[in-house]
Parts: structure tokens; sequence; C-alpha cells
């Protein structure tokens, strides 16, 4: 699951994506209201995705990491947080977030921590729907026209490798299993709308997998596959 998929199954709906410009070029947009170029400064390119839930909405981090240079609460994205992952080789912008940020530079996140609220603040004070401006990055300092420019997709990012917990919500029936693998012993099924809290996701056999218990019995079941959850993520 990347990042978008990610915020999606968290009532985050996309209003503009990099690689659906008419451009056919990835983030080529010139998104031009009343006489106003919105990407004038980096070329006519917007290399981020935009997503709305609404006004004040949680924010969550999509990827573990430390918060770096760039986090303010005015700036080129108005309030912004930026989360690094040494270890990813990657860096992520939250912006046009609410001034009331959760987070502050030296501070370490994981996946699903809140880090601020979707905003519409901004560096020219120009009047904006409230929206998540999310941009991926590789990891790195930047000069400032570099980092507000540069993108690049997120479809390499797995956030089910990095280490979170959470409970998983069952949207079909799925089997119980001895072990992670399909062909495991099947010891029973979990149904619709069933909850079982995690503490890690695994990916074995092209499917990912969380452990559960049942008393003192332990179980393993399959959550999704490569393209698709079969259920609800909530981080805790």
């Amino acid at each position: 699951m990347n990042p978008i998929e990610y915020l999606k199954h968290q009532g985050f709906k996309v209003t503009s994506d990099p690689n659906q410009y008419a451009s056919g070029i990835f983030g080529l947009r010139n998104y031009t209201v009343n006489g106003y170029n919105f990407d004038y400064y980096c070329g006519g390119f917007h290399r981020a995705y935009d997503l709305v839930k609404f006004d004040g909405a949680k924010v969550p981090a999509v990827m573990s990491g430390e918060i770096v240079t760039g986090t303010r609460t005015k700036g080129n994205f108005g309030a912004t947080v930026v989360v690094a992952n040494r270890e990813f080789d990657r860096q992520i912008i939250y912006g046009h977030l609410k001034e009331n940020l959760c987070v502050k530079i030296g501070d370490q996140v994981h996946v699903g921590d809140t880090i601020g609220y979707q905003g519409n603040t901004n560096y020219y004070g120009v009047n904006m729907a409230s929206h998540l401006h999310i941009q991926f990055q590789k990891y790195g300092y930047l000069k400032e026209q570099d980092f507000v420019c540069s993108g690049i997709d997120c479809k390499d990012i797995n956030i089910l490798k990095d280490k979170i917990k959470g409970i998983f919500v069952s949207a079909a029936p799925i089997n119980m299993r001895k072990g992670m693998s399909v062909k495991s012993t099947r010891i029973g099924s979990v149904h619709v709308g069933f909850q079982i809290r995690f503490k890690n996701i695994e990916f074995k056999e092209g499917h990912y997998w969380i452990e559960g218990k049942r008393g003192k019995d332990v179980f393993y079941i399959a959550i999704g596959d490569v393209h698709k959850i079969w259920g609800k993520i909530k981080m805790l």
C-alpha cells in the first residue's frame, strides 16, 4: 500500500494527481485560476498530490521518520511539516496545514501519528480551498526553490513495510491460519466487521499478514495482497 492509497483508506480524496495531468508529463500542470498561475514559480510544474477530507481534518504521517528543517508555520506551502527517513531515502512535505502544528523539528513520528490539520495556509495569502498538499522527495537538504519544486512519484513507497501498529477491520470473510501462508492449516475464519489489533504487518507470498490471538492460541490472517487491502486499517 503506497501513501496515497493509505490516505484514501483514512477518508481523503485525491483532487490533483501529478500522474494524471493533461500534459501527460509527471507534474506538468500549469494550473491557473482568475489569472493567477499557482505553478508559475516551478515553471508550470506541480510535482505533488492534493487531497481533501474536510477543513481541520487530522493529517496522519504516511511514513515514519524525523521532523526536519522545512517544518514551520509560515513558508511557501504555508504551515508545513517535513518528515525525513534516511533508511527509505525519502522525505515528505505536508503543506497548507493549519498553523497549530502537532510536531516540532527533532520529533520522531510513525505511520498514523497526527502531524497537523488540513487547512489552506500559504505564502502569498492566496484564497485557496482547504486541502492537503503532499510531496515526495529523495532524502536530503534542498535549497528553497528545489525544495518547493522537486517531487517524485510515491508508488515505490510501501508503508506496510514500515513498523506500524493499529486495528484491522475486515470487509470480507477471511481465513484464519496457523502460519503466514495460504498453504498453512485453516483453523477458522473472521467475519465482516471483525476487528483485530496488530503490532506489525509482514509481507509473505504476495500477501500482507497480521498476527492475532484467540484465547492462548495464535493465528494469522492475510489482510490483503499487492492489489488491494480487504478491509480498513486504523492506525494507533
